[in-house]
């Protein structure tokens, strides 16, 4: 049941009907006079009242479309620029293959070209072979070329690099070879040092440092001395670079100095190689010995 404020319960009938019949006009005419209002602006009262309550809700709503808007089209850039990152990416990764291509070529044929250059200034003929293989060991103790006997390789045939020598041929077989290299523990050759032009005898170590063995302790020994071939051992040529004086523990006038040798070819990474012809030894003997073809005296009656 619908109570009415204490005030108006105080009125008879006819007052509150008149009062409500005054509120129902004085509200019409505040809407008659609003509506006037509105068509003089030229818009609809409803409609100006609707966007009126709609307007926070509009603003709130596109402040949130705006948001996604934003991080989607931030989310599309950033995938654009992956994907132009990984791009670079490859083409930077395809222009280092490139690269490093160009620089291996370039390094092949400087060493080719040193290796001709080695073989045209021999004074024999010399075969230039590929490695094909080796021990396994870092230092190399021998190593497999891909010349042999068909190609003229013989026994104890020096092989050597534009830096300096590796050994000597010590098996073949018709179409490859093997090499002792000077860092095999089994190998040595005589030396001698450029400087003070003392001899040695140079022994491997199954390392990649060599000793020079026999030199006087009275011998002034530097660190960084060229060390070469004395031809001595019938095997090597004169004057082949082995290598350079790596340390030296000096011995006392009556010793011997501890000489280590790091050689000059680099025997860890070898590639090709030149093998030149064995050192042709010729002993008193052989010089003294008759020809076959020498007619004998005839004995006298």
């Amino acid at each position: 049941m619908l109570h009415l404020p204490s005030p108006l319960q105080k009125l008879d009938p006819a007052r509150r009907v008149a009062l409500l019949v005054a509120g129902l006009l004085l509200a019409q005419f505040l809407l008659m006079s609003l509506h006037a209002r509105a068509r003089t602006l030229g818009q609809s009262l409803p409609r100006v009242a609707l966007l009126t309550v709609l307007q926070p809700l509009q603003k709130a709503s596109d402040a949130v479309i705006t948001t996604v808007v934003s991080a989607w089209k931030g989310y599309v850039d950033l995938r654009g620029v992956y994907a132009a990152n990984q791009r670079l990416q490859a083409e930077n990764d395809r222009l280092r293959r490139l690269l490093v291509e160009r620089e291996r070529e370039a390094l092949d044929g400087q060493r080719l070209r040193e290796l001709l250059a080695l073989k045209q200034s021999a004074p024999a003929p010399t075969v230039v072979a590929n490695v094909i293989g080796g021990d396994g060991t870092p230092w190399f103790r021998q190593i497999l070329l891909d010349k042999g006997s068909l190609d003229g390789v013989l026994i104890n045939a020096p092989v050597v690099t534009p830096q300096g020598l590796v050994g000597r041929v010590v098996a073949v077989g018709p179409n490859v070879a093997v090499v002792q290299t000077i860092a095999d523990g089994q190998a040595g050759l005589g030396a001698t040092l450029a400087v003070s032009r003392v001899n040695g005898e140079l022994r491997g170590q199954n390392q990649p440092l060599c000793r020079l063995d026999n030199v006087s302790g009275l011998t002034d020994v530097s660190e960084g001395e060229m060390v070469l071939t004395s031809g001595l051992d019938g095997v090597y040529p004169k004057g082949l670079i082995i290598g350079t004086v790596e340390t030296v523990e000096r011995g006392s006038g009556a010793g011997l100095h501890r000489i280590q040798v790091r050689p000059a070819a680099p025997l860890e990474r070898l590639e090709e190689v030149a093998i030149l012809p064995p050192t042709i030894r010729v002993t008193v003997s052989d010089l003294l010995r008759p020809s076959p073809t020498a007619k004998q005296p005839s004995k006298s009656k």
